[in-house]
């Protein structure tokens, strides 16, 4: 630490304050594999008698607590027990990465490294994306198409909810949900969509709420889509194909369009909207264009 401090004014000519230094950009996983969220101290010094710790949106949300070489668990959100390691080996030259193993759905959102000491305390934000959850399709029923929406590895059990492009709630026609030996959950539910030329603008929602919570942030684009309307089942299928595939690439790359607005409002939403209490929150778009309606 003080020669990191030393090297910095013999450079600079005056003092350098420390700071915490994240990737600059998301991070992103899939389900099931080991990520790791980078962070370092800037300038250089030795972390291995600082205090650091790894949360979510509060003190009281724990991810991992490292203090004086050793890990603190006690403290830890039982989500992250046994899933989470702070890289030993770089702590000497500043690193302070920590590793999350077994990605879960839920591990999505930010996360706050911060370090303190006697002499000053220090944060820095880093975004995990978590791949989203799993679509397919389902038979021609009831003048519309059956769309099905699967996602595994959760803790507490969500509620999944469909949403239209004024935030009201639309009806699953069904919604399972079971649980493994680790006590994670699979939930399962499915939605008929449909539309007519006449209708609004539309847009389909979806979201993943912990148990418990009622409310959360809602946003999704909006396109002219008056689809379904007359359309043979064939080419209802056709259409919903084309855009789940269109849907899948997008958010099995960089999310694109959608994620990019997401990424904007994020200074909005830690305004007004308490991430940590999000497990996941992913907003699909169904745009067609008269793909149907003029087919």
């Amino acid at each position: 630490g003080k020669l990191g401090e030393a090297l910095c004014f013999l450079q600079l000519g005056f003092p350098c304050r420390r700071s915490l230094v994240g990737p600059g950009h998301s991070v992103t996983a899939t389900v099931g594999q080991d990520v790791v969220l980078p962070c370092h101290l800037s300038p250089q010094q030795d972390a291995h008698s600082l205090e650091v710790r790894w949360i979510r949106n509060r003190l009281s949300e724990t991810v991992h607590h490292y203090h004086n070489g050793e890990d603190l668990y006690e403290e830890q959100m039982g989500a992250y027990a046994e899933r989470t390691e702070l890289a030993r080996d770089g702590l000497s030259a500043g690193s302070l990465d920590l590793q999350i193993s077994r990605v879960r759905p839920s591990d999505d959102g930010l996360y706050i490294c911060t370090v303190g000491d006697t002499d000053a305390y220090d944060k820095a934000i880093v975004e995990l994306e978590v791949a989203d959850p799993h679509l397919s399709l389902g038979g021609y029923e009831a003048g519309g198409v059956r769309v099905l929406c699967r996602s595994a590895g959760w803790y507490p059990l969500p509620q999944l909810l469909w949403r239209d492009a004024r935030r009201q709630h639309l009806p699953s026609v069904s919604q399972t949900h079971s649980q493994d030996q680790e006590g994670l959950f699979e939930i399962e539910g499915a939605i008929i969509v449909t539309g007519s030329v006449e209708g609004p603008l539309r847009s389909l929602g979806l979201a993943f709420l912990p148990a418990g919570m009622e409310t959360q942030p809602f946003s999704c684009c909006l396109f002219s889509a008056p689809f379904f309307h007359n359309a043979q089942p064939w080419m209802v299928a056709l259409a919903l194909v084309l855009v789940i595939l269109a849907v899948s690439i997008g958010l099995g790359g960089k999310r694109v369009t959608v994620k990019e607005q997401q990424r904007q409002s994020r200074r909005w939403k830690r305004v007004g909207v308490d991430e940590g209490k999000v497990s996941l929150v992913c907003f699909l778009c169904f745009s067609l264009f008269w793909l149907v309606s003029n087919g």
